[in-house]
């Protein structure tokens, strides 16, 4: 039995391979980096922790049987190869409260004008009374506002928890059907323009996949007028150009965004999140992908993972299976 690490390997991962290895003797645990042709070892590994795999690997792989993906999103992967070789897929969810609470902290930035007033400020320009109170300084609070939250998952929960703090009323989307009102949601809907309609703030935690890619095109932002948008998702769940023009034409009341359509190759590379200038906006917050990336959250998601692993090495078991078909 051969596992593969391909990702990234931290402290916390080195030491958790190493408790692997006094686990279980007979199991070859292979670091990505340590080898001298690391893509050819994928050839002939039985198990392999990483999501960003070509469709050559998979095909070209001998006895891959299981992928353990160490986060969320398995929207890397080619799922085409890999459910055509009824290969295992994993994941973890244990950063779902961070990613949650990142999302929570972009409305808050987003709906206050936190960074606006901050830019400003430190160019001694002033807002508020100090100049006057004009109309235009006046932001919006989200207390007993109605919060959309598009995608009901691990992450979409802990958004309607954290949102209820402030007496929001929240709408829940999800696109298969259930009897069932989740906890902490007012309304269960499967509409996503109906749903929409209803929400001052929407919150994007849909996962990625060809049934949700481009789900909010220019048809459903052009419906958003004063609305705020705040993507913890993946870029292209939202339409780019749509959302450049909803911003620039004044029909979103502004966006808080996560994830995005553009990435460095590299730590040294420079580049824009989006081929369209939408860090331009005043009324646009920028992160850069890190809404899982605390400490604690990727301790837990290796501690997880490791987890994972070994009840499969014991038994087989497969703990955090992800669904071929709906690919999360």
């Amino acid at each position: 039995m051969k596992v593969l690490f391909t990702n990234q390997l931290t402290d916390i991962w080195l030491s958790k391979i190493e408790e692997l290895k006094r686990e279980f003797p007979k199991v070859e645990f292979i670091i990505f980096k340590e080898a001298k042709h690391p893509r050819q070892l994928l050839r002939d590994a039985d198990a392999v922790v990483g999501g960003h795999f070509s469709e050559e690997e998979i095909e070209n792989s001998r006895n891959l049987k299981i992928i353990f993906v160490p986060w969320t999103g398995v929207n890397m992967l080619p799922w085409k190869i890999v459910r055509k070789k009824n290969i295992v897929v994993t994941n973890t969810h244990t950063n779902s409260r961070t990613v949650a609470e990142r999302a929570v902290a972009l409305s808050l930035a987003l709906t206050g004008r936190i960074v606006e007033y901050h830019n400003d400020l430190s160019q001694g320009i002033w807002h508020g009374f100090p100049v006057g109170l004009p109309d235009s300084d006046f932001w919006t609070s989200l207390y007993g506002k109605t919060c959309t939250i598009a995608g009901f998952g691990n992450i979409g929960r802990n958004v309607a928890k954290m949102m209820k703090a402030f007496d929001c009323h929240i709408v829940a989307f999800k696109k298969h059907r259930t009897d069932e009102i989740p906890l902490f949601v007012d309304e269960l809907i499967f509409d996503l323009e109906t749903a929409v309609s209803k929400g001052d703030v929407i919150f994007v935690t849909l996962p990625f996949t060809p049934e949700t890619k481009g789900i909010f095109d220019e048809s459903i932002l052009s419906k958003m007028k004063g609305k705020f948008l705040v993507n913890v998702s993946r870029g292209e769940i939202i339409e780019e150009r749509a959302l450049y023009f909803a911003l620039k034409n004044g029909i979103l009341a502004g966006a808080a965004i996560d994830t995005w359509y553009q990435y460095p190759a590299g730590s040294n590379s420079a580049v824009l999140p989006s081929k369209f200038p939408i860090h331009t906006f005043k009324n646009v917050v920028l992160s850069p992908h890190v809404a899982g990336v605390t400490k604690t959250s990727m301790n837990n998601m290796a501690q997880d993972t490791i987890n994972t692993i070994k009840a499969y090495l014991k038994n087989g078991e497969i703990l955090n299976r992800v669904d071929p078909n709906l690919m999360y």
